[in-house]
């Protein structure tokens, strides 16, 4: 048995064994801390009540783990990685999949940008404004898209505020060493009377970072995020409306095939949404909920100072209406209408999809019921799907309708312990890429090309996750499989059948770099295992002290082929976190395996040892709280290289760092 496998399987235990042995050893019961699930309906948020494995990050802990991107904040969640493309980009991907087959929502509507298009561009989420970030799979999925058979993130920011706050005020100020990075950012929010009010901004500089092997030359990144929100706030619920700018310039690591071009991505983003409640607004209605964002995008891929490239723009809009009823014999639950719409273009040197315009409109319907020690849950979307390329000749407007079912029940067999099993069939329409690629990839070293005809996947799921949710020691462990039929890839191209994968130019013709890929389809298999044990080992006079274990193992294969391209390996984690009054510290140092199950003409990636620390101090002085703060990243300065990443060989993750920082809340 291959070592990860070993290490999976005592994750997997350790939680089984270790209950045995959960008794009062004089420190009392941990009383966990209620949390909810913004992304669920109304009546259905309670973390401890969901059949489907959820996560939730958010308070000190979602403090210890911001990142510059929203993928490297999540990448230490089970089940989570973060794609790698420089410094300057990364989206999470969950149990191997990503991309199209996971959403990243901005308080329930999606980030409307171009980052599904290619791994280089960045998502439009600025992780320091995140109040929690929350990662679920299941039934409640689907009230967002159909075929996420990877999942849903979910960033909540408080832009646009469901209360009126007292005026509060929090500045942070940080530094870091392995790429001379600066971060200092604001947020206000406040309100008077029935009007309430939200302002957050934040600044960041970085140079070119420092891997184990020495700098990773045209990886600096720059940004500017600016938002305002306001709502008016009633007895009855509550309107609002935000606004945002984000712009940012990101370098991509210098190609050694391309030693002198220089390319960067200059991006920007003007967004605006609306968000509103009210309660009970008619007999059997228990509220409606409204969201909705507008945005205007563009970004510039330079392939030098002075050298304009590709231009990408992408004005896009999406609503949705929820209705939340009142019990209809023993169910409860939400049904509402979704619409997206999207008008995107792309011109230039690297414009590999063609212009096109995207709708979308679903219906769906969420509804769970308790009975004695089970609680059940289930779901259903229809959407349809209609994009109208603009510039393929004979190729007219390319429809889709799918079909979206799950279901799942959570069986409290004994006090503080659950085990849920929920099962899904979701369909997936394809993308724009998978569609109407017919071009150049710079950014991943190919030449694209979709398939007009492609057919929608089917992704049939089935997860069972075991829980204990109460006293000193508590965990969750899963494991999952998901067969996806007409799995949509990208395969090599071999037009003359000498075994040689064909390469080609910018312009398509025989002999250049490029490699070439088709969108094809085949039936797929990801199978896979997460678990997370959390333990107060102790809390008394000196203090407390938690112990956090987690691992994680996926596969991903065809069913009649090899496996799948850039699945990330398996991972253990180990994590120690003590406080005592003010201060606070912690260790966490992650073993990465080796990534040796790979497809053809990939190559495998070396394991590795990530060790982190971090330590705080937090002063106290009406109306001020100030933490002070220090923190190390790869601490054993490893030169490690993210397998799912297109660039690993080229740029490693950075090397050894410190950040030193200031917190202040008035």
């Amino acid at each position: 048995m291959h070592r990860y496998k070993a290490c999976m399987l005592l994750a997997a235990l350790a939680p089984l064994c270790a209950s045995a042995q959960d008794i009062d050893a004089g420190n009392g019961p941990v009383t966990l801390e209620p949390m909810t699930v913004t992304a669920r309906p109304a009546g259905s948020q309670s973390l401890e009540h969901i059949a489907q494995p959820v996560s939730v990050l958010s308070g000190d802990a979602l403090e210890r783990r911001r990142a510059n991107t929203i993928g490297e904040t999540l990448n230490r969640e089970p089940g989570v990685t973060g794609t790698a493309f420089g410094a300057g980009a990364s989206r999470p991907v969950i149990r191997g999949l990503g991309g199209p087959r996971l959403r990243v929502l901005r308080g329930g509507i999606g980030t409307l940008d171009v980052s599904d298009v290619s791994p280089d561009h960045q998502t439009t989420i600025e992780p320091f404004a995140a109040q929690q970030i929350e990662i679920l799979r299941g039934p409640a999925a689907l009230l967002y898209g159909s075929g996420l058979s990877g999942g849903v993130v979910n960033v909540t920011t408080g832009r646009i505020p469901k209360y009126v706050p007292d005026f509060e005020a929090s500045l942070l100020s940080r530094y870091q060493s392995a790429n001379n990075g600066k971060v200092a950012g604001v947020q206000v929010r406040g309100g008077f009377d029935q009007l309430a009010l939200h302002f957050d901004g934040l600044i960041r500089n970085t140079d070119d970072y420092h891997a184990a092997n020495g700098k990773v030359k045209n990886s600096y990144v720059e940004s500017r995020d600016v938002n305002f929100g306001s709502s008016w706030v009633g007895s009855q619920g509550f309107f609002g409306l935000s606004y945002g700018r984000y712009e940012t310039t990101y370098g991509i690591p210098i190609d050694p095939a391309e030693p002198d071009e220089e390319v960067f991505i200059d991006q920007h983003q003007d967004r605006f949404d609306l968000a509103g409640g009210l309660e009970k607004p008619v007999d059997g209605l228990r509220s409606i909920r409204v969201r909705a964002g507008y945005n205007d995008y563009n970004h510039i891929e330079f392939e030098g100072p002075h050298e304009p490239g590709t231009v990408f723009k992408n004005k896009a809009w999406e609503g949705r209406l929820e209705f939340n009823h009142e019990p209809i014999g023993p169910l409860i639950g939400t049904f509402g209408l979704q619409y997206r719409h999207r008008s995107f273009n792309a011109t230039g040197e690297e414009a590999f999809v063609q212009p096109s315009k995207l709708s979308s409109a679903a219906v769906f319907l969420f509804e769970d019921t308790d009975w004695r020690d089970w609680h059940f849950e289930g779901s259903a979307r229809f959407e349809h799907q209609g994009i109208e390329p603009s510039a393929i000749a004979g190729v007219r407007e390319i429809d889709h309708n799918v079909y979206s079912v799950s279901g799942g029940a959570l069986w409290n067999f004994t006090p503080g312990y659950t085990v849920g099993l929920t099962a899904t069939r979701g369909q997936r329409p394809p993308t724009l890429v998978e569609l109407l690629a017919d071009g150049p990839h710079l950014a991943i070293s190919a030449f694209q090309i979709g398939d007009p005809g492609l057919d929608a996947e089917t992704a049939n799921n089935l997860d069972l996750t075991l829980r204990k949710i109460a006293g000193r020691l508590t965990w969750r462990t899963s494991v999952f499989v998901n067969l996806i039929d007409d799995f949509i890839f990208q395969q090599s191209q071999d037009a003359n059948g000498d075994g040689i994968p064909d390469r080609v130019d910018a312009d398509g013709n025989p002999g250049g770099d490029l490699l070439v890929l088709n969108f094809a389809q085949a039936d797929a298999l990801f199978y896979g295992a997460e678990g997370e044990v959390l333990y107060g080992i102790f809390d008394n006079a000196n203090g407390s002290l938690e112990a956090r274990l987690f691992g994680d193992w996926v596969r991903g294969q065809l069913t009649d082929g090899p496996d799948l391209p850039r699945i990330s390996p398996a991972r253990l984690g180990l994590g120690l976190n003590y406080q005592r009054g003010p201060f606070q510290a912690d260790i966490a140092p992650m073993q990465v395996f080796t990534q040796d199950n790979t497809a053809p003409l990939e190559t495998n990636t070396e394991g590795y040892t990530m060790l982190n620390a971090s330590a705080s101090y937090t002063l106290y002085s009406a109306p001020a709280e100030v933490k002070l703060f220090l923190r190390g990243t790869n601490l054993l300065d490893e030169n490690a290289r993210r397998h799912n990443s297109f660039i690993k060989d080229r740029a490693p993750l950075q090397g050894r760092s410190a950040i030193v920082g200031i917190n202040a809340q008035f």
